[in-house]
């Protein structure tokens, strides 16, 4: 009688505090113990079940149900070795890190962009979505190598909730010749010499990961050598 008593709180607790909270990212479900969480069996467990093995690392959890769904529910489950690995990169980052004009926690400044199409941009078009942002240009060789990657990445998350973002500089007639051999699939937006200055943009490529509620989380400054690898981990931990 307890047991189901608990669940009943349980049930609860968690539509009130996702009435209140509204979208989170699964990351943030981790981290709430009034999440709901069941094993293998379809077993409801209690935090004290759940909430130590997934801050370890060991385990990790699998919406059940979709985002959409009133109450979501999720599956305690072991973690992969790359889950495993993105964990423990995640957790050796300490306090904010200040690089160009970005630091992790704070929110992203305010930018106005125009797409090759004319359309601007704003930093309230991509609200509620993650924000992922290359500053390259063409004739830069990191830049324009790291590009097949990049695209790769846009088809991984073609249908989620996120947004690639690629300003340069460079003339928007240039860009549109230089597409015509090398496509690129982030949103590109030319001529962007305000938003360059304002964000204090000195090396390229760049690359910058914004959170749903508009928060920098992520900033790589030159070329990487795992370009692919890093980004898909700090995304992952915003999903």
């Amino acid at each position: 009688m307890k047991k189901i008593s608990f669940v009943v709180l349980l049930f609860l607790f968690s539509l009130s505090a996702w009435s209140q909270a509204g979208y989170k990212s699964l990351s943030a479900y981790k981290q709430d113990r009034a999440t709901l969480v069941k094993d293998s069996a379809g077993l409801m467990l209690s935090a004290d079940n759940w909430f130590a093995k997934v801050q370890s690392g060991d385990y990790t959890l699998s919406a059940i149900t979709d985002e959409t769904s009133q109450i979501p529910t999720f599956l305690l489950r072991k973690s992969t070795d790359e889950e495993r690995k993105n964990f423990l990169a995640s957790k050796e980052k300490r306090g904010p890190i200040t690089l160009a004009g970005f630091t992790t926690g704070q929110p992203l400044i305010d930018f106005s962009v125009s797409d090759l199409n004319g359309k601007v941009l704003t930093k309230e078009s991509f609200a509620g979505k993650i924000l992922v942002i290359n500053f390259w240009f063409k004739d830069a060789a990191p830049s324009k190598a790291e590009i097949p990657d990049l695209n790769k990445i846009v088809d991984r998350y073609k249908n989620k909730n996120i947004a690639f973002l690629a300003p340069t500089y460079d003339p928007a007639d240039e860009v549109k010749d230089f597409l015509k051999t090398n496509p690129f699939k982030y949103i590109i937006c030319a001529d962007v010499d305000d938003m360059i200055i304002n964000m204090k943009i000195t090396k390229y490529p760049t690359h910058v990961i914004v959170d749903q509620n508009g928060q920098v989380k992520f900033v790589s400054i030159g070329q990487t050598g795992n370009v692919l690898e890093t980004l898909i981990r700090e995304i992952e931990q915003l999903l």
